[in-house]
């Protein structure tokens, strides 16, 4: 039995799932600067580690000395544990195998929280009960693994306190936490300044992919940081290592892309493990932990697939496995393997179906290229006294030559990656006060174009913007544009609870079974209602486009979305509408079309 994932080197595989890294693969950069690293390994690595310290303490916000880096995440739990001393740990169960590995290296007294299967393995507040002076270290997975699922913030503040009383060293392990695309509502590193009994843990593994590379960090008070810092080996770094991590901190948008790829892709194994008749267990990380009556961990590998059987996890036991979210096109394998072994005959169906969806997807992009490659452009303008004439084919191109002139005449200048949705929302408004208003959260163009090649559906809040989107353009990566507003069924809800339509056909979007971006042109309460759905725990949108119009209720309803960590375009203050709505929807659209079609060209 496989005691960790990744045991490729005694098993002949083509696909392994049982590793969770980012499913994006090795970035570019990072892959480069280890190809450049190779002229450094005839010289002693950086004991200090001094570039890598100072480029990730900027990205964190933090004082450099709080940070410890270490050979992975598992060499950090080691030195905590030779810093500390403790004398009894609690870990609660099923959870990372590597924290019991280090107490018994230290000959450690375990204990064991067990959390309930009939909770779906969620930590509740009865872990508290099983804190007291006689506990001291505690080490928690957050989102735990091999579950996924991501504990509360309210609980986790909880436990600090609790473990701070009893003079208990938390460790909370956050290695998958940026993967989660939750970072900023479940992290614990912008409290860290009240609990100085409390260590984060994370590593460079899991979110740039590169499990050989071997470098983890950790972030505590700093008396704390120093005592840990001994602990460990000089140059346990790598130049390899140090060279990986000072190009990957700088990858933002790539993490960006990858949490929305995950989200996407979770769903679509999930569901297909559903259909298979396997009990799927919520998560909120870049794997899924299922149950099957069937021997899957050997009938995959028969097939050149590894997935991580999870039954030596404490908590857990024969049947349970877990696989990681990889891409679009590695899921699909495992999907038709899935299929193959259960032989679900209506799985078997969808997939037929997304085939021939896929292939009339592809047959309508080349027909757009080739229009577009035969297209004569013709003399652009002729002038005669005050008026100018302008081709029809040329007037938008026209329109946008002038928002730029003016632009760089008013000194205004807009990032590269906002220009395309800019520029066209002043062309469709003739307003250059929305160069000022509009406001764009971090990869928010990476994160929304990502969400269109994903296939995901757009949602409006009135018919008008439903009616500007281009649809052809949309369809062609496999999304629909849906307005609820004027079904029968919304308007009779929101009549019998006396609310706005907006609200209920927010609710009715949130049951769609895949990513929606939401363009709301009009109805601030609609806005008001996804910040609830959210706060709620209830549902996730994949992205917002917050632009109502008017007076009431407008200013806040959008600050409001900005204050969540959904990927977002909004536009502050009171100006917006419908056509607006469209339009960011357009921009985004003719964006992605045009750099696949320059792909292509290349």
């Amino acid at each position: 039995m496989q005691y960790h994932g990744g045991d490729i080197y005694r098993n002949q595989i083509r696909l392994d799932f049982s590793v969770n890294t980012n499913p994006l693969g090795m970035p570019d950069s990072v892959r480069e600067a280890l190809h450049q690293a190779v002229e450094e390994a005839e010289h002693y690595p950086d004991i200090h580690a001094q570039e890598l310290t100072k480029a990730v303490a900027e990205r964190l916000r933090i004082s450099e000395k709080r940070l410890v880096f270490g050979n992975g995440a598992s060499e950090l739990f080691h030195a905590v544990l030779h810093a500390v001393k403790p004398s009894k740990i609690l870990i609660p169960v099923p959870s990372f195998l590597g924290y019991e590995e280090a107490a018994k290296a230290m000959d450690c007294e375990v204990i064991f929280y067990e959390m309930k299967k009939e909770e779906k393995f969620c930590l509740t507040e009865r872990i508290l009960d099983a804190l007291d002076e006689s506990i001291s270290l505690v080490f928690l997975a957050n989102p735990n693994n091999p579950v996924g699922n991501l504990v509360e913030p309210e609980l986790i503040f909880k436990i600090a306190e609790k473990c701070r009383q009893c003079d208990i060293t938390l460790v909370l392990d956050e290695c998958f936490m940026e993967l989660t695309g939750k970072e900023m509502t479940h992290s614990f590193l912008n409290q860290l300044d009240e609990f100085p009994n409390v260590v984060v843990v994370r590593a460079f593994t899991k979110l740039y992919a590169i499990p050989g590379v071997r470098l983890g960090y950790l972030i505590c008070e700093q008396t704390l940081a120093e005592k840990i810092r001994l602990q460990l080996p000089e140059w346990n770094l790598s130049v390899f290592a140090q060279r990986a991590g000072v190009a990957a901190i700088k990858e933002q948008e790539y993490v960006a892309c990858a949490v929305v790829c995950i989200q996407t892709q979770r769903l679509f194994l999930r569901e297909e493990l559903k259909a298979a008749g396997c009990n799927v267990f919520d998560s909120d990380a870049d794997y899924l932990l299922f149950y099957s009556e069937k021997k899957l961990y050997e009938l995959f590998l028969q097939r050149g697939i590894l997935i991580r059987d999870c039954s030596n996890f404490r908590g857990l036991q024969r049947g349970y496995y877990r696989i990681a979210v990889k891409s679009e096109e590695q899921n699909r394998i495992f999907a038709d393997v899935l299929r193959e072994i259960h032989g679900n005959a209506q799985a078997v169906e969808r997939m037929d179906l997304m085939k021939e969806k896929s292939k009339e997807k592809n047959d309508r992009v080349k027909e757009q290229e080739s229009a577009g490659k035969n297209g004569a452009t013709a003399q652009l303008v002729h002038k005669t006294g005050a008026v100018e004439f302008v081709l029809p084919g040329e007037i938008e191109g026209r329109s946008f030559a002038i928002i730029t002139k003016e632009l760089e005449e008013r000194g205004i200048m807009i990032p590269r990656e906002q220009e395309p949705v800019t520029k066209r929302v002043i062309h469709t408004s003739a307003d250059f006060g929305y160069a000022d208003t509009l406001t764009f959260s971090e990869n928010a163009v990476a994160v929304a174009k990502h969400l269109i090649r994903a296939g995901a559906d757009i949602v409006t809040d009135t018919n008008m913007a439903l009616s500007g989107v281009n649809k052809k353009v949309l369809e062609a990566y496999g999304g629909m544009a849906h307005c609820f507003m004027a079904d029968e069924e919304v308007a009779g809800e929101a009549k019998e609870r006396k609310v706005t339509r907006a609200v209920v056909s927010m609710e009715h979007a949130a049951k769609l079974s895949k990513p929606v971006i939401f363009a709301i042109g009009n109805a601030p309460t609609a806005l008001i209602r996804l910040y609830e759905l959210i706060c709620d725990g209830i549902y996730r949108p994949a992205f917002i486009i917050g632009v109502p119009v008017g007076f009431v209720n407008v200013e806040v309803a959008k600050e409001m979305i900005l204050h969540t960590d959904v990927p977002c375009i909004v536009n502050r203050g009171r100006k917006g509408g419908s056509n607006v709505a469209a339009a960011i929807c357009n921009a985004l659209l003719y964006e992605v079309r045009r750099e696949d079609a320059a792909k292509r060209l290349d």
